[in-house]
Parts: structure tokens; C-alpha cells; sequence
């Protein structure tokens, strides 16, 4: 196998330049669509290890990854690339060696940016799931904050490796050979408990430490300026406390007020005294809702469900349809009339939604489709090049059409509903559809398309569950800081 080092800003054949203090990858070149990336740390880390330890290390590479296209296997070697660590170089883990990703796509080609002998390793592992190491510097794994997994996994006499696959595998959690069987949505769950666990005990741990030296520094110099501070009451106290089947208790309506009140209360009376811990609270809540929200679309996206209940789904929840455009937008309403009497009326050209521009008032329209519609035809149109479905196509011309109905009769809708603050200075279109295809030459004929329509977007369903994927994982390292 010939070994290629790559750069770690611009990943091009034959260049070298230093990583993480110096450290660098290597890539193998792709033979059969298997390829591997190896870490070679930096002479200065060596040094450093060195001095703390003497062992007279030498500087070699450690492979890091091992992927094979067509099996759609990625496996990962976590290794431990901390200088200062007594077990620097060595497996991250006791008995773990290996961590294997199934069925996530990783392994394909046209996610590394392949040109040639190109390849871009941090952008191939930034598919990873949340919860693990995306940084090969950092020697990969799972992160450290649910290192508990791992270590719980270990305790299995003979398992050496954590095996994910995508999806909800029946028949998961198992153990075959030297392998720890998990899907991914069964290492998501328990992956959202731990961290909620630990977010807990780090609050209760600093609110305590506070009290504890309030309490003696302070109040023992002047109990009247700076009076003992009792513990705080703790998240989940009262759930604690009449047990887990707290949602099913029929509570009395004295208490079912009693709590109302008193949720009313702590909310007034932390904007004005805390308003740090109010919004930790709001961010918990923000994150805790986006996980069901997404929980729940993902879900729906593994069932056959067709227009009118997806439709439903964004007018409950008009926060993910915001995500489809690229600036603020407010939803005017579902099944709207743009060539009838009134924005809400009857008759006339119907869309299943109307936004308009927060700053400009600038409409735009949005068509919803379900996510098994076909995108593109299995059939070659020519060579590797294949025509988009009927349907796709039948969609987007149902989008010109409508902004072609509003644009004449913009006026009259304006005039009868009593609307002033909209406008059609260029009515944009977007169109939720389908999926993404597999396979390179459906996916290259589905993005030279879509990239070539002219003033209507197309975002599949998946695409939008990346988009509310991604924002979750903003809000947890915003709520973490």
C-alpha cells in the first residue's frame, strides 16, 4: 500500500505541514475501496513523554482507521495521543481496542472530498454520531464526559470492540464474539441520559461548593450581612419524590394549582435574582424539547406517512420549516390561497404554506411532499446521468405556478384580507421532498439539478434532520460552558 501524508489545512498529495503541535496523518491510497489513516505524533510530543517517563520512544505512525467502501465498515482505534499521559501511545481504553461503524455511510469516497488522491479525514469523522471523538488528533473514541460506556461495556469478559450500527437493529444490545452489538438509536438514548446525569451533578457539585464557603467565610464574620444559605432546592426533587410514575398520579386540582403557582413564582422570581440560572434552565428546556422533536421526526421518517400528516407536522412545529430558509422568516399559515379572494380563503391555487421576510415582508412559498416521493429515475437517461423523478418534477412546477397565481393577484389578496405588510418582490420557493439518493451517480445527478433551479430551493427530509442535529448540538456545548 502506498502511504501518502497529508496536510492538516489543505490535504493534497506530497504537501506537509504540521498538525496538532506537530503531529500528522497518513493517509493510504484507496485500493479496492479500502483506505486507512494513521497518526503519527510530533518529535516534540515524544520529547515531552519522554522527559516525564523515560522509555525511549521512537517516532512511528499508529493506525487510526480502517474503512472499506463496500461493506460500509469503519473501524476506529482510539488511542491515547496525550503527551503528558503515563499511558501515552497506548490504547484509550483497558480492554477495548476498537470502536466499528456500520451502515453510517463514513467509508463512501464521495463524503471525503476523493479527487484523485485526496482525502479529508476531519471531514470523513465529523459524520460521526454525536458522543464520539471527531478529532484524530485527539486520538478519537467516545468522548469523555460518557466514557462510562465504555468502561461498563468492559466489563464483559472477551468483548474488545464496540460495535454501532445505524438504525434501530432488532434484537440489539448483544454480544457476538469479541464484538458489544448496539444500534445507534439504543447508544443515543443511554448517550442523552448520561449526559443529562452529568449536567446534574455538576450544577448540584458547584451549588454546593458555594454554600459550603458562603457559609464558613462569610456568615461567621457577619450572620446579619450574609446570613447561612440553606441548600438549594434540586432539579427532580418533587419527581423524586412521588416516584416515577409521576405523569400517571391524577393530582387534585388544589394540586394541580399549588404547582402552577409555584412554577408562575421561581420563574418571576429568577429573572430578577437569577437570571443566569433562568437561562440555564430555559437552555435545558430548549435542548430537552429539540431531542423530542427530533426523536419524533426521525421516528416518522421510518414510517410511510403521507402529505396531509407530514403537513401537520410543520404547522405544529413551524420552527423546523425557519430551518429550510436562509434567513428570518414568519409563517403566515398552512394550505394558503395565493390566487383566491384571501390569504385564507377558499379556492384558487392552495400551498401548503406561505412565510414572509421578518425585515422585507418578502413572501415566499413552501410545498411539502413525504419523504418516499422518488427523486430521481433508477434508470440511466444517458451514460451515468439520470432523469429527475415525475414527481419532483411535477412538484417544482406546481411551486411556479402558485408564485405565478400570487404575483398577478397580489393587490386583490392584499385589499380583501387587509395584509399591507407582505410583498412579491421575488417570491422564493422551497420544496421539502424525499431523501437523498444513494449511489454517486443518482446523488451527482440530483445536486446538478436541484443546483440549477433558479429561485426555488430543494431540501430533503434527511437534509433536515441534519439541520435540527446540528442545532442540538449547539445548544448542548452552549448549555455547557
Amino acid at each position: 500500500m502506498r502511504v501518502i501524508i497529508l496536510a492538516t489545512n489543505n490535504f493534497r498529495t506530497g504537501f506537509i505541514a504540521t498538525g496538532r503541535e506537530g503531529a500528522k496523518l497518513k493517509l493510504g491510497r484507496p485500493k479496492k475501496g479500502r483506505w486507512t489513516v494513521h497518526y503519527r505524533p510530533s518529535p516534540q510530543a515524544i520529547a515531552i513523554a519522554d522527559h516525564l517517563l523515560p522509555r525511549g520512544r521512537r517516532v512511528t505512525s499508529f493506525l487510526l482507521i480502517e474503512a472499506d467502501e463496500q461493506t460500509d465498515v469503519v473501524v476506529t482505534y482510539p488511542l491515547n495521543t496525550t503527551a503528558t499521559s503515563p499511558t501515552f501511545l497506548q490504547p484509550k481504553y483497558e480492554t477495548l481496542r476498537t470502536i466499528t461503524f456500520e451502515g453510517f455511510k463514513l467509508a463512501d469516497s464521495r463524503f471525503g472530498l476523493w479527487d484523485d488522491e485526496e482525502l479529508d479525514p476531519e471531514q470523513v469523522l465529523q459524520r460521526l454520531p454525536s458522543g464520539f471523538v471527531k478529532d484524530p488528533y485527539f486520538g478519537l473514541g467516545l468522548n469523555f464526559d460518557i466514557r462510562y460506556i465504555a468502561e461498563t461495556v468492559e466489563k464483559i469478559a472477551g468483548v474488545t470492540d464496540i460495535r454501532l450500527r445505524r438504525g434501530r437493529a432488532t434484537g440489539l444490545p448483544s454480544v457476538q464474539g469479541p464484538s458489544y452489538l448496539l444500534s445507534a438509536r439504543q447508544f443515543d438514548d443511554v448517550r442523552k441520559v448520561v449526559n443529562r446525569i452529568h449536567g446534574r451533578a455538576l450544577t448540584t457539585a458547584a451549588d454546593e461548593k458555594w454554600r459550603m464557603a458562603h457559609n464558613s467565610l462569610l456568615t461567621p464574620l457577619d450572620s446579619r450581612t450574609y446570613p447561612a444559605r440553606e441548600p438549594k432546592y434540586r432539579k427532580d426533587a418533587v419527581r423524586d419524590a412521588i416516584g416515577a410514575r409521576g405523569e400517571g398520579i391524577d393530582f387534585s386540582k388544589a394540586d394541580q394549582k399549588a404547582i402552577v403557582s409555584a412554577a408562575t413564582a421561581a420563574t418571576r422570581t429568577a429573572r430578577k435574582t437569577e437570571p443566569a440560572l433562568l437561562l440555564r434552565l430555559s437552555r435545558e428546556i430548549e435542548v430537552v424539547t429539540l431531542e423530542e422533536l427530533l426523536d419524533r421526526f426521525e421516528a416518522m421518517l421510518e414510517k410511510n406517512l403521507n402529505e396531509t400528516t407530514w403537513q401537520t407536522f410543520f404547522s405544529e412545529n413551524p420552527f423546523v420549516l425557519r430551518l429550510a430558509f436562509g434567513h428570518p422568516i414568519a409563517v403566515l399559515g398552512g394550505q394558503t390561497t395565493v390566487g383566491g379572494h384571501k390569504f385564507d380563503g377558499t379556492g384558487g391555487k392552495i400551498s401548503d404554506f406561505a412565510v414572509k421576510a421578518a425585515a422585507s415582508g418578502n413572501l415566499g412559498l413552501v410545498e411539502i411532499k413525504t419523504p418516499a416521493t422518488k427523486l430521481i429515475e433508477e434508470r440511466p437517461y444517458r451514460g451515468d446521468l439520470h432523469a429527475p423523478g415525475r414527481e419532483f418534477t411535477g412538484a417544482i412546477n406546481q411551486i411556479l405556478d402558485q408564485r405565478y397565481k400570487l404575483q398577478k393577484t397580489i393587490s386583490a389578496l392584499k385589499d380583501a384580507s387587509g395584509r399591507w405588510d407582505v410583498e412579491t418582490y421575488a417570491v422564493q420557493g422551497v420544496l421539502i421532498i424525499g431523501r437523498l439518493p444513494e449511489g454517486a451517480a443518482l446523488l451527482k445527478s440530483f445536486e446538478l439539478f436541484r443546483n440549477a433551479l433558479k429561485s426555488i430551493s430543494v431540501i430533503t427530509f434527511d437534509e433536515l434532520a441534519y439541520k435540527l442535529q446540528h442545532l442540538l448540538e449547539v445548544l448542548r456545548n452552549d448549555n455547557t460552558r
